[in-house]
């Protein structure tokens, strides 16, 4: 797995950041599901996770936990090695 990129943007109106992150090269979405949700956390209980894709590339996106680029490119690094 390869992360394509990560943005950070902001959602007007809120103190919230929206978190996208592209990864390619995605052997199986249920591994990068689970390991996610091992970094991350459950969607709907500790993040608000979304992930959409086909083939070997997805984009998540969520806007909890809220991380700076780097500490999110940490914890996506954790995931894919």
């Amino acid at each position: 797995m390869n992360i394509q990129s990560i943005t950070h943007e902001p959602i007007e109106g809120t103190n919230n950041v929206l978190t996208t992150l592209i990864i390619n090269q995605v052997p199986s979405q249920c591994i990068l599901a689970r390991l996610l949700i091992d970094v991350l956390g459950k969607p709907g209980i500790d993040n608000d996770l979304e992930m959409m894709g086909t083939g070997d590339t997805w984009t998540i996106m969520w806007t909890q936990p809220l991380a700076i680029i780097e500490e999110t490119q940490q914890l996506i690094r954790k995931v894919i090695t």
